[in-house]
């Protein structure tokens, strides 16, 4: 299976199920490949970060990046989850992480050109974090994020998650999912908001710690909504001072390795309220690491439910 098209080369059972009921790979902090020695420090940054990029910048870099990849070899890789956080200065939305990065049409125009040559693919924008936007601002946004997607939007008025197939999409023409998270003002209809898709935030730096949290977390997971699994670890201002020489990605390395036997484990697909609740979007760093492994892990994850299918057909003949 190609992963820039693994969404089209689902088979036809698979693209009649929700998108919420696929395996999915999504980037954490999906734009923060941008930030770079001219990256300054953003409404997000914490006080130690500020205190720490004062003497030793881009020891602050190493910590800020989530991942290397662009944008278009994130969607090659086979992400179809990116996980943003906005931060306005001077009238201008940024992506941000502690430091700025680009500027948020940059990589969506890229998204969008992807789009436009890869129709049987969807992406869903998870908007998690606002820093320094007020109403108006996060008005324009609205405006802009809706004129600059127009007919791909897959909206709430084009009906529930439930019904966002693959082959309705394409029906449809839509591409585009968008969470709009922390909204201040009444969500516009084109957007989905936040407990539509929920993103328990594990805030673990301990991979023991954090498997517990993941299967916990899950077990909360409804029929009706998606689900993010994030499968990274959230280092404390202690844990990168015990490793100073370390990098995020040298700790992603290391998560993905002892986690990978609980991701294999996952089955994702429709359950019922009675039953256990099944993955569906996993979220991970430096996605890119071993030419991919975390992104084909949960493309393969979809091969539970093409057997589930081939045995359920076995048993009506």
């Amino acid at each position: 299976m190609s992963k820039e098209h693994w969404m089209r080369e689902l088979p036809p059972e698979l693209r009649q199920l929700s998108i919420i009921n696929l395996a999915i790979p999504g980037s954490h902090n999906s734009m923060t490949y941008g930030i770079n020695s001219s990256s300054k420090l953003s409404p997000d940054a914490e006080p130690a970060i500020r205190r720490w990029h004062r003497v030793f910048p881009c020891f602050v870099r190493r910590w800020c990046k989530n991942q290397s990849s662009s944008i278009l070899e994130q969607l090659q890789l086979g992400v179809r989850y990116f996980d943003l956080r906005i931060a306005q200065n001077e009238g201008k939305f940024y992506y941000c992480h502690g430091l700025y990065s680009l500027e948020i049409f940059e990589p969506l125009e890229e998204i969008r050109q992807f789009l436009d040559t890869h129709s049987e693919e969807v992406v869903i924008l998870d908007l998690q974090h606002f820093y320094a936007l007020d109403v108006a601002h996060h008005q324009q946004l609205h405006m802009e994020l809706i004129q600059f997607f127009g007919h791909r939007l897959y909206s709430t008025l084009d009906g529930s998650l439930q019904d966002c197939s693959l082959e309705r999409c394409l029906q449809l023409q839509r591409q585009v999912v968008i969470i709009y998270r922390r909204c201040p003002i009444p969500l516009p209809l084109r957007f989905w908001p936040s407990y539509a898709w929920p993103t328990p935030w594990p805030n673990k730096a301990s991979v023991k710690q954090l498997q517990s949290f993941l299967e916990d977390s899950l077990l909360s997971r409804r029929p009706q909504d998606g689900f993010v699994s994030q499968v990274l670890i959230t280092p404390t201002g202690r844990y990168i001072a015990l490793r100073i020489f370390f990098t995020l990605q040298r700790t992603a390395k290391r998560v993905d390795k002892k986690l990978h036997p609980w991701i294999m484990e996952q089955i994702p697909g429709p359950f019922d309220p009675k039953q256990k609740p099944r993955a569906n979007v996993f979220l991970g760093d430096f996605v890119n690491l071993k030419d991919g492994q975390f992104c084909n892990w949960i493309i393969d994850l979809n091969k539970k439910l093409e057997a589930l299918a081939e045995q359920e057909q076995d048993e009506e003949q």
